[in-house]
Parts: C-alpha cells; sequence; structure tokens
C-alpha cells in the first residue's frame, strides 16, 4: 500500500473514531493532513474510504495473526477486536454499525477474507471448523473480552474443534 493511501486511512480511522462513519471528505482529509484533491484521487466517495478502511483492518488482523499457533492466533486475533478503538468508538456512537459490522456474512469481502484466513490456520492446525471459530471472532467485535476470558475461551473452543477431514482416495477435499 502507497504511504498516500495508508495515511489518508489513517486519517480515515481518526475521523471515525472521533466523529462514527457519518463522517464527511473534508473530515478525513483534514485528519489525515492533506488536501480534499488528494484524498479524492485515491477515494470518489466516503463510502469508498469506509470500505477501503474496513479492509485495512481485517488485513490488519490477517496478518498479525498469521504465522502463529492456532491459540495463539485467535486470542491475538480476538484480544485486538476486543481492544480495537475504533471498534469501541463505534460502540458509543453507532451500535447499530458496529452490529452490522459483527454479523458473519459470507458475501462481504473482509468476511470471506477472515474465512480463508481462519481455515489456513485451521488446516495448519489439522482442524475444522471455520464458520463456528468465525462466529466466535465476530462476537468480540461487539462483545469485548478481557484477556483471561479470551485465554479460558480459546482453549474449551480449540479443544471442541473437529480434526480435519481427510480427503478419500479419488475424492478431492473441498475448502
Amino acid at each position: 500500500m502507497s504511504r498516500s493511501r495508508a495515511a489518508l486511512l489513517d486519517g480515515a480511522r481518526r475521523a471515525v473514531e472521533a466523529s462514527g462513519t457519518k463522517i464527511t471528505m473534508a473530515q478525513v482529509a483534514a485528519a489525515a493532513g492533506v488536501a480534499k484533491a488528494t484524498l479524492y484521487n485515491h477515494f470518489r466517495t466516503r463510502e469508498a474510504v469506509l470500505s477501503a478502511l474496513l479492509a485495512d483492518e481485517v488485513s490488519r488482523l490477517v496478518d498479525q495473526a498469521a504465522g502463529h499457533q492456532l491459540a495463539e492466533a485467535l486470542q491475538t486475533t480476538a484480544m485486538s477486536l476486543s481492544e480495537n478503538p475504533l471498534l469501541r468508538a463505534l460502540a458509543r456512537r453507532e451500535p447499530a454499525t458496529l452490529s452490522a459490522l459483527g454479523r458473519v456474512d459470507a458475501s462481504a469481502e473482509g468476511w470471506r477474507q477472515a474465512r480463508d484466513a481462519v481455515r489456513t490456520a485451521l488446516a495448519a492446525a489439522d482442524r475444522d471448523g471455520a464458520d463456528l471459530v468465525l462466529r466466535w471472532v465476530a462476537s468480540h467485535v461487539v462483545t469485548p473480552s478481557d484477556q483471561d476470558t479470551v485465554a479460558a475461551d480459546v482453549e474449551v473452543l480449540v479443544a471442541g474443534l473437529p480434526e480435519r477431514a481427510t480427503p478419500t482416495a479419488g475424492h478431492a477435499q473441498t475448502a
């Protein structure tokens, strides 16, 4: 991602934390410290800014969890969501928006990206249960938890996940 785009998304993040999703392009530009023309070179609408911000947040979570063992990846993700200042600001300002973000929607790009990351982490641990894990992760969008609760939940969740089904001869495994 270019530094300009990253700076714009950081500005959008600050604007949403301060004002919720009803931000104006002028607020985003001011928070990013750029002219509105610069913002419009990257994003044509407020909705495009918000969509890019959501995609960036999901990418950050996926990148943060990548390479960790399953339990650690789940703990890291849950705590990142529980402590996310953007989500906490939305909880105060726009609970309906937060609730919509916490709904697992298989057609939404962010949830598809999250599902792919969860499937990869589960496969590395020889486990299945991506939809169950996604619902557990989504619960932290709306209802933050503390470190001890998350650790206890992860222990139970991982222990309860089914072992990954092995493909039988002649049949390809589907994702």
